[in-house]
């Protein structure tokens, strides 16, 4: 496959990720802490939390999967979610309760639902198949320099003896950073505008009107139902942090904790994709489940504070093994003319499981053991990998069979 590389959107969506997850990650390894600590809630209600903003905000992914399909044009909708994370920022500076916290994370997740289909197809659209491994693994390379960035700010403003909410004004300013690198910079490839007609039926209507999942792929439905199996597993890594806290890292500490997962995926994610590139996007996808069954198991066991140094680290290599490669999979499953709205769909499926994998998480946690929300997320994903190694084992068998017919 053949195809011109626009090199300055995909540069610059990397530089935009990279801002705002410096933002972002400012808040996230602090956000459980203040709600368990400032606001008095456990671990039920913070799963809620975080399964809840996941789930509703999958609306917007549908909507803006279908619509970036629908007008052929990415960069609008990016901008826009781009945006409303931005300003979620002031909700969360001024919240006094979990309720306010709850409102935060909507309009966050909202945000980033609007904005990640069209950004992961306008990758898609600015790249060539042979290289999705290389520029999706650049981009969550970038995402994740900005989530060390982000947790050493937080440190360095809590150890020198400002309040969380000083933290939470501060991280609007990379999330502007962020809007206005990609107003200026991004710029959509000409051929999704010259599609434009092309994509439209006979009976002037868009392929976005026809029913969601219509035209694509099987491979594409049984990969998502695998992702929703993992998804249920994959509860939220603020449980992590409940863990670390339990073992005594103080809130000055666990932004330096988390600092050593970003970077060991920050490391990661670029040599993962050139590998997926090179041997196979399927088998990296395949690893990776059984990389996370491992590190989350590991979780469950009874170690002291020194053992989460290299936990982390080792978390983080599961991460950059398989986040961007997981997309770079997708985009080769996906027709064109379906980018965004596939995209919005394995957003999707992740988000909706977070609700049920989040209570079920927080709901083992406090009734039974933390042992047990680790355990759970290990075992499905043991069981995602198995089904996904079935799929594959399937798929190659068949396409052996057609190129020898």
């Amino acid at each position: 496959m053949t195809g011109k590389i626009n090199k300055k959107t995909i540069l610059a969506l990397g530089w935009v990720s990279f801002f705002m997850d410096v933002s972002s990650e400012m808040i996230y390894p602090l956000l459980p802490i203040f709600m368990a600590d400032t606001l008095g809630v456990g671990a039920l209600t913070i799963g809620i939390v975080a399964g809840l903003s996941e789930s509703i905000a999958s609306f917007f992914r549908i909507f803006s999967g279908v619509l970036s399909d629908r007008v052929r044009h990415r960069k609008g909708l990016v901008l826009a979610g781009y945006s409303i994370s931005a300003i979620s920022r002031i909700v969360l500076a001024l919240a006094n309760s979990w309720g306010q916290v709850l409102g935060f994370r909507l309009l966050d997740r909202a945000g980033k639902g609007l904005r990640t289909p069209p950004r992961d197809a306008l990758i898609s659209d600015s790249a060539t198949e042979e290289t999705y491994g290389r520029y999706y693994g650049y981009h969550r390379a970038m995402d994740t320099a900005g989530a060390v960035l982000g947790p050493t700010i937080a440190f360095l403003v809590i150890s020198s003896g400002y309040a969380m909410g000083s933290i939470f004004w501060l991280s609007l300013i990379p999330a502007l950073l962020a809007v206005a690198i990609l107003y200026i910079f991004v710029t959509e490839p000409g051929r999704i505008a010259q599609d434009k007609r092309g994509s439209l039926s006979a009976n002037g209507r868009g392929q976005g009107s026809r029913p969601l999942g219509q035209g694509l792929p099987s491979e594409v439905k049984i990969f998502l139902f695998i992702t929703a199996i993992f998804s249920l597993g994959n509860s939220s890594n603020f449980f992590i942090i409940l863990k670390a806290k339990d073992l005594g890292f103080s809130a000055v500490m666990i932004p330096l904790l988390y600092i050593s997962m970003n970077i060991s995926y920050a490391l990661f994610a670029y040599p993962a994709g050139r590998l997926a590139d090179r041997y196979g996007k399927a088998t990296l996808t395949f690893i990776g489940y059984f990389a996370y069954a491992v590190a989350y198991a590991l979780f469950a066991f009874r170690f002291g504070a020194r053992t989460m140094w290299l936990l982390l680290p080792f978390y983080g290599l599961y991460l950059g093994l398989t986040d961007g490669v997981n997309r770079a999979y997708m985009a080769t499953l996906l027709p064109k003319e379906k980018k965004a709205t596939g995209f919005a769909l394995y957003h999707t499926v992740i988000g909706i499981s977070l609700l049920p994998a989040s209570i079920l998480g927080g709901w083992l946690w406090d009734k039974i053991s933390p042992a047990w929300t680790f355990l759970a997320g290990s075992a499905f994903s043991l069981l995602a990998g198995i089904l996904f190694g079935v799929l594959l084992f399937r798929l190659r068998r068949r396409n052996a069979a057609t190129a020898d017919g």
